[in-house]
Formats: C-alpha cells, sequence, structure tokens
C-alpha cells in the first residue's frame, strides 16, 4: 500500500524469518559464527536460546542458505512430535528411505546407514530442531542418542537446538545432564539496543530498495521502549508506523505517529516510557550504560593527563640519582643508557598486581615495590626476598612491547589487527570455509581480524592451561604469556 509512496520495492517490515533481511548486529553475527560451527567437520551440538522474536528462527534460516551445494539439511518446526516421528521426519527431510510400519530401532538403523554412506561421501549432515523448549524429555533423550551416530574419530551428525531462553533451564535438569555435556557450542541471542534498533530499521529499509531514513530519531527512541528492542516487535510497529505516515502524507515518521502505531500494535494499555516511572529495564539499562560511558571517559581523560605527565617526566630523567620512591626512575636506571624506555615507540609501561614468579616467568623488565619502612622500588633483578624483610608489597610496573596491531583489550565479537598475531600464536587460523551476513543479507567472508567463537575457544584453552583466568578477553597478560610461549 505505502511501498511507491516511500520509494521501497518491497515490504521492509515483515514478520516472516527472510535471511535477506537479516541484520548484522555484533550479536547476530556471533551467533551466526556459533551456528557456523556446524559447517565445520567438528560436528556435535549445538544451542542456540533466545527471547521470542529476536531472530532465532532468521538465524537458522542464514545459516541453512549458507550450507555448500551436496551437504544435507534437515530442519524440524514442529518438536511436539514422537520418537519414531521426529526420526521419520528427519528422514523425510534428508531423503532416506523407511517402512512406514518400521520400529523405532529400525528408523535409527536407517539414518545411520544412510549417514555413514554420506560421510563416505565427504557430505555433511546438519539437523536444525526449532522451539526446541517445547520438546518433552523423552524427546530430548532422543535427540541425545542421536548424537550417538559417530565415527571412532568423527561425528556423522550435527544438532542444531533452537529455543526460548526456558530451553537453558531444562537442560540443567539433572535428568539432562548427559545431553547437556554433549553441547559443543551455545549461545543467547540478546535484545537490540537503541543504537542497534535505529540501525536495524535503517538496515531493512536499504533491503526494501530504500535510499534514505524514514524514521525520525525521537521515533526510533519511541519504538525501542515500546519493544524493547525485540525484532519481532521493531517490525510490527513499524510497519504500523510506515501506514499511518502514509496515511497522514508525511514522508517522515514522527514521534507522535510511532506512538500511534505502538498503542496500535500493543494495545491501548500501553503506556510510553516517559510515562512509566522508569519501570522500564532497558530503560534502567540505557542509564547504567550511560553512566558507565561517562566513567570510562573520565577514567579515558585521566589516562591520558597521566600519560602526557609521564612522557614529559620520563624524558628529563637523569640517571646521575635514584629516587626509590618512583619506579619510572628505577626503572629507566635499571636499562642501559639509551635503551627503550616507556616513551620509546612500541613501548609501554603497565602497573601490575602479579606475583613475583609470574614476572620471572615471563622475562619482563620490571620494577617491584618493596613495602618496607618507607616504600620503595627495586628492579626486578635486583629484587632478593631475604633482603627485604617486608618483601614484595604487590605492585609492580612492567615495561612491555605489545605485537604488532594490539591498542586495547580485545573482547569476542569485536575485530583487531592483533587478532591476525593471536590467530598464528595459537595455531587458530582460517582453515574453515565460514561465511557471515553482511549488508543487505549478501554473505561475506569473515574477516581474518574479527574475534569469532572457534578463536575463544582457543584463547580460553589456552588461558585455563596457562593458570590464568578464562575470562576469553585478550589484553597485555594474556598476550604477555603468548609471547612467552615456546
Amino acid at each position: 500500500m505505502y511501498l511507491e509512496y516511500f520509494g521501497l520495492d518491497k515490504l521492509p517490515f515483515t514478520i516472516s524469518p527472510d535471511p535477506d533481511f537479516l541484520y548484522p548486529s555484533p550479536g547476530h553475527q556471533e551467533a551466526l559464527a556459533h551456528l557456523s560451527y556446524a559447517l565445520t567437520d567438528q560436528g556435535g551440538l549445538i544451542c542456540l536460546t533466545g527471547e521470542v522474536g529476536t531472530g532465532k528462527t532468521t538465524l537458522c534460516r542464514a545459516l541453512m542458505a549458507s550450507i555448500p551445494e551436496g551437504d544435507h539439511v534437515a530442519y524440524i518446526f514442529n518438536p511436539q512430535l514422537s520418537p519414531v516421528e521426529l526420526m521419520q521426519s528427519i528422514c523425510d527431510d534428508l531423503g532416506i528411505a523407511y517402512e512406514k510400519s518400521a520400529t523405532l530401532k529400525d528408523v535409527y538403523a536407517s539414518i545411520n546407514a544412510a549417514l555413514v554412506s554420506f560421510y563416505g561421501k565427504h557430505q555433511r549432515v546438519i539437523c536444525v530442531i526449532d522451539e526446541a523448549q517445547s520438546m518433552p524429555v523423552a524427546l530430548l533423550e532422543q535427540v541425545r542418542l542421536l548424537t550417538n551416530l559417530e565415527t571412532d574419530r568423527e561425528k556423522l551428525l550435527t544438532l542444531v537446538l533452537v529455543g526460548q531462553p526456558e530451553l537453558r533451564d531444562m537442560l540443567k535438569r539433572n535428568d539432562l545432564r548427559q545431553l547437556n555435556q554433549r553441547i559443543t557450542a551455545r549461545y543467547h541471542l540478546e535484545l537490540l539496543s537503541l543504537t542497534e534498533t535505529s540501525e536495524y530499521v535503517e538496515h531493512r529499509l536499504v533491503c526494501a530498495g530504500g535510499d534514505q531514513m524514514l524514521f525520525d530519531p525521537a521515533a526510533i527512541e519511541a519504538i525501542w521502549h515500546a519493544s524493547e528492542g525485540t525484532p519481532r516487535l521493531i517490525n510490527s510497529i513499524c510497519d504500523r508506523a510506515l501506514l499511518g505516515a502514509y496515511a497522514t502524507g508525511s514522508h517522515l515518521v514522527s514521534a507522535d505517529i510511532a506512538n500511534q502505531a505502538v498503542v496500535e500494535v500493543l494495545g491501548a494499555d500501553y503506556r510510553p516510557a516517559s510515562e512509566a516511572g522508569g519501570g522500564n529495564r532497558q530503560t534502567g539499562a540505557s542509564n547504567n550504560r550511560f553512566l558507565k560511558g561517562v566513567l570510562a571517559v573520565f577514567l579515558a581523560a585521566v589516562l591520558i593527563v597521566a600519560g602526557v605527565y609521564l612522557y614529559q617526566n620520563l624524558s628529563v630523567l637523569k640517571l646521575v640519582s635514584l629516587d626509590r620512591s618512583n619506579p619510572y626512575t628505577v626503572l629507566q636506571a635499571s636499562l642501559a643508557e639509551g635503551a627503550a624506555t616507556c616513551d620509546s615507540a612500541g613501548w609501554r609501561c603497565i602497573s601490575v598486581d602479579w606475583d613475583i614468579s609470574e614476572l620471572r616467568h615471563l622475562a619482563v623488565t620490571a620494577v617491584v615495590k618493596v613495602g618496607t619502612s618507607k616504600d620503595e622500588w627495586y628492579s626486578l633483578e635486583d629484587y632478593d626476598l631475604e633482603e627485604h624483610e617486608r618483601g614484595y608489597a604487590g605492585e609492580a610496573v612492567v615495561l612491555w612491547q605489545a605485537p604488532a596491531g594490539y591498542t586495547n583489550a580485545v573482547k569476542p565479537g569485536e575485530t583487531a589487527p592483533v587478532i591476525r598475531w593471536v590467530r598464528s600464536r595459537l595455531g587458530a587460523g582460517w582453515d574453515q570455509e565460514w561465511t557471515s551476513i553482511g549488508p543487505g543479507g549478501v554473505q561475506v567472508e569473515v574477516n581474518q581480524e574479527f574475534y569469532d567463537p572457534l578463536l575463544e575457544r582457543a584463547v580460553a584453552e589456552f588461558q585455563i592451561a596457562e593458570g590464568l583466568k578464562a575470562d576469553r578477553i585478550i589484553g597485555p597478560k594474556t598476550l604477555m604469556y603468548l609471547q612467552a610461549r615456546n
């Protein structure tokens, strides 16, 4: 009705799970990366959860659309089946023949024989079960038995369980612990933030053939508050809002039009966030993010000022006198004249609270604080536990040269040049034919500098092996341990 009026080729806000409209938010990209794990030769069981309307089914459709020709996929969208009906449905989707009167054991044997045949042809098999939170325990037990289909080295079938948050609670049950322990990758899809909501709306308009944003920022905020960042609700409200703008002859959806659309979709009892007394949980989350942002800016400013001060002071330090109360003086004095210092290119001074054993293991240049009657700083080489009665005070400054491409700590789902170095160090290079969803739903190759779930797992395993906190964050400590790795 309003397509020609707004210059659109197709409806931008349908609620059908069209993978061409998949918005590549960081959360959706990471979720797709977890699902893409199913396309590797690892196999196993993968679990994707998320609130109603967050785009789980759309992600599954995008996954299936990216499956290479020759591989096989079964999609079970109605899990309210008996165990034998589930097995028959898998057979139907995979083209596996079976007798209608066959028992559960017979159908299971037919699936096993077919999977072995596919394996011999180097063809992968993926089974996606949607709305898995509705599956009875007996059916979930049948899923567990399907994970037993394997060779001596590899799984013959990859299973993907997709469901609402209740699925996570179900898997915590004691009688389902065997199934839960077999999950090799899991991801929970979060709701969209205000910024992501704006990008989401613009993304769908572009995918529909539009060339301009049709929603006022105030309208986007009203839609986000009402939907709480749920994509399906965003679609419904935006569709009604465009219809309202068309009916009133407006080429831009205002806050008033958006609020009217909200009432039409959610009902007359809905109260805008401005009238809800701050009870909207997303509003609270926004306030928290704002406060954290203010704190981050403040800390950044402090660090910048401190960095300038440090640079200025280090540049004029003299080696003729040693002030034991100043760690940076001691650090510079512990180095040969003309050697690199904190103000040299590529080197950083980092304050840490690590153990002496860690510092020596990493073989770094450092100074340590010794708590005597007067706090003093000594180079790590000069520190002697027996000599200093009170010993190490738990503070140190490390002179560190970061790997190429490192600027700040990198979290999963982020992109940074140093990721290439980490991949090389861990032997976790891109040997998989992974794809990711780009603008307009186009399949694109994943960036080598993208911190994906497979690398995340490799980093966590390395951190655990080294006795570090397995937080999966690639920061100075993890990088130093990687540098020290033989």
